[in-house]
């Protein structure tokens, strides 16, 4: 399958491999809503070999052309005074660098959070489309967040998201004691600790959680660790960290003042995710931290 991301519209080239299929079918695939499909059928810019569609057991054939509407929209925040730093782009998604001590959004007027960043980044750079973080990274963490171009896809994006597909790692850094290359699987369930706003805590009634972490470097009396998420539970690292007895430093609200690092030490290194079209993985780096470069690690995924 071949595309052309053309200004207001999205084509998309059919070959014999991707074939037999229908209308309906790619519908489902990208997980359309009925919504979705209903608004489609009354968009006469959505056409099969230049006519509109309204038929969609319509069978595709090899070299048919389908072009998807992309109309220009309003990106839903203000624009910031300075854009955000993206660090990766396609022609479906992007990844922006955050800061620690930005929040991803904030009331509506708020132009200092990361998503009126992300508009003013996309005005500039002929987006004109809606302003949609496909996650949230905590206000203290700093690292990649990945956003979606496309709203046709941003379903099938939401859903990758959800079920993991898309992959977030992060290093941790902590006090505490473990081995070198120490392994860990933490799988206690989280939930919200009732007595204290905002904070989540090791509950039997809470959600599912999984992290896998694994001690990769120390510096004098700190360790880092490296972090996977099977699952992704609201502060689900911080959690399963302190509980274990490795508090991540500068943590306000599971760990303890370190003065001998400079900020919150989690950080969102690296993801990767699925390419809608060609099913090629792409691992995403975020940019350098200068706070990390006390330890020589290696991560091994």
């Amino acid at each position: 399958m071949r595309f052309q991301n053309k200004p207001g519209r999205f084509l998309l080239i059919f070959d014999e491999k991707d074939l037999p299929l229908t209308i309906d079918a790619f519908m489902d695939r990208f997980l359309q809503s009925s919504k979705n499909r209903y608004l489609l059928k009354q968009d006469s810019s959505f056409t099969l070999n230049h006519k509109h569609i309204t038929d969609f057991s319509t069978e595709l054939k090899a070299h048919d052309q389908l072009m998807i509407p992309n109309h220009p929209a309003e990106p839903g925040f203000p624009e910031a005074n300075k854009e955000c730093k993206v660090v990766y782009e396609d022609d479906f998604v992007y990844a922006v660098h955050k800061n620690p001590g930005c929040i991803i959004y904030g009331e509506p007027e708020d132009k200092k959070c990361l998503a009126a960043q992300a508009a003013a980044w996309q005005a500039n750079h002929g987006i004109h489309t809606p302003v949609r973080y496909l996650h949230r990274l905590d206000e203290a963490t700093a690292g990649l967040v990945l956003f979606s171009k496309i709203p046709f896809f941003q379903p099938w994006l939401d859903s990758q998201m959800e079920q993991k597909k898309i992959e977030q790692h992060y290093l941790a850094v902590t006090t505490g004691t473990c081995k070198l290359r120490q392994l860990f699987t933490f799988n206690q369930a989280i939930g919200k600790d009732r007595h204290v706003n905002g904070k989540y805590r090791i509950s039997a009634t809470g959600k599912q959680a999984c992290t896998r972490a694994v001690c990769v470097a120390k510096s004098g009396p700190l360790l880092l660790f490296s972090c996977n998420l099977l699952t992704g539970r609201t502060h689900q690292i911080r959690v399963h960290l302190s509980n274990a007895g490795f508090p991540i430093v500068n943590d306000p609200l599971y760990g303890t003042p370190n003065t001998g690092f400079e900020e919150m030490g989690l950080w969102a290194d690296q993801l990767t995710y699925i390419h809608p079209l060609t099913g090629v993985s792409i691992t995403i780096n975020d940019i350098p931290n200068p706070a990390y470069e006390r330890f020589a690690y290696k991560i091994e995924h």
